[in-house]
């Protein structure tokens, strides 16, 4: 008689879809080695996995209810609503142990939710920011900031790194002597296939929280409508109504296939620069990439500069935006190198966490 299938809760956070787009992998993996897998999370990023398995089981956990300001930088902002955070994620974990008793899950994989944890069952979190970034007038704030993150981190069982050990894409975001963590190599759901570039399409990645997201959309109208190539936008909004324009096409979300395709297409590519995005382009190879990091979010401003450094990527400032300026700049920049997945470092991870199911 072959074993019972092991239980797994997967649980996504809901600060843009990134952490929902890159759990697809893991997810993926998970059913392929005969897991029961669920999903937890909330908002956007909860809708997106429920339109890309609609056989699986959902839960609702509670919302961090983040309150972000066009003014202050990200970090900060983050770190004067940390009481709200530390209640948020309590709350969170009880909601996880509520659900570990009545479902029986045998381990919970989190991407970034600090509250889903358990210490009956092996708990594995996901993030490549270990080392959160203060801006440099902040900096003082650091030793703090990483003691509490590095203190929730320890909760779980283990923690993995989505990136490779060598010539690692996060830089000193994952650099710590520290915490014990393994690295696991890229999690994109993307597999590329042979698609021949569109040279005068310039698709526009939309993605993040409010009210940054919507700022970055309208830029992106706003330079585009000046242009004379095709361009499209992709909004990452499931559930919006379409929108309209008499010149950009507008596309509100895409399955997995369609979303690679229409990427492999595009001959120039504009987004954040989030670590979910950067692990797509990387793995599709794609060369002509501006990344407009989201103002005072000092993650995805230091993940930017290291691809500038490296000749990778064009960064513009969303304050100094000009589409037509970038689009001239970007030929001086030799996109990414086609990365492999090698998945094996997820398999292995996952072969591993099941062993230490009791």
């Amino acid at each position: 008689m072959s074993a019972p299938s092991k239980h797994i809760l997967v649980a996504v956070l809901d600060w843009g879809l990134g952490h929902a787009t890159r759990s697809i992998v893991v997810i993926n993996a998970l059913l392929e080695k005969g897991c029961s897998v669920s999903i937890a999370g909330n908002g956007q990023s909860l809708e997106l996995l429920k339109q890309e398995y609609p056989q699986l089981n959902f839960h609702e956990l509670q919302s961090y209810d983040v309150l972000y300001s066009n003014g202050r930088p990200f970090i900060l902002n983050i770190f004067l609503q940390l009481p709200k955070f530390l209640k948020a994620i309590r709350l969170e974990n009880k909601q996880v142990e509520e659900l570990i008793d009545k479902n029986k899950f045998d381990a919970v994989i989190s991407d970034n939710r600090y509250g889903c944890w358990s210490k009956e069952i092996p708990s594995v979190l996901i993030t490549h920011q270990l080392n959160l970034q203060m801006p440099v007038y902040f900096s003082w704030l650091s030793g703090f900031i990483n003691y509490f993150n590095h203190r929730q981190i320890r909760k779980f069982t283990e923690c993995w790194v989505p990136d490779f050990v060598l010539n690692p894409i996060t830089g000193r975001l994952t650099s710590t002597e520290n915490l014990s963590v393994r690295f696991i190599g890229m999690l994109s759901r993307f597999n590329p296939k042979k698609i021949e570039e569109n040279d005068n399409l310039i698709m526009g990645v939309v993605s993040g929280p409010e009210p940054q997201r919507s700022v970055f959309e309208e830029l992106l109208v706003n330079e585009m409508e000046k242009q004379t190539r095709d361009c499209i936008i992709v909004r990452g909004t499931p559930k919006d109504e379409e929108r309209r324009h008499s010149r950009i096409k507008f596309v509100n979300h895409l399955h997995t296939n369609e979303l690679k395709e229409l990427i492999q297409k595009a001959g120039i590519i504009v987004s954040r620069s989030g670590y979910s995005t950067i692990m797509d382009l990387s793995v599709l190879g794609k060369k002509q990439i501006i990344f407009i990091p989201t103002p005072g979010q000092t993650e995805q401003e230091y993940l930017a500069e290291q691809l500038r450094d490296r000749k990778i990527a064009l960064i513009q400032k969303q304050a100094e935006f000009n589409l037509t300026k970038a689009m001239t700049d970007v030929k001086g920049y030799n996109g990414f190198t086609q990365v492999i997945q090698e998945v094996s470092m997820l398999h292995s991870a996952i072969d591993d966490l099941i062993m230490m199911i009791k």
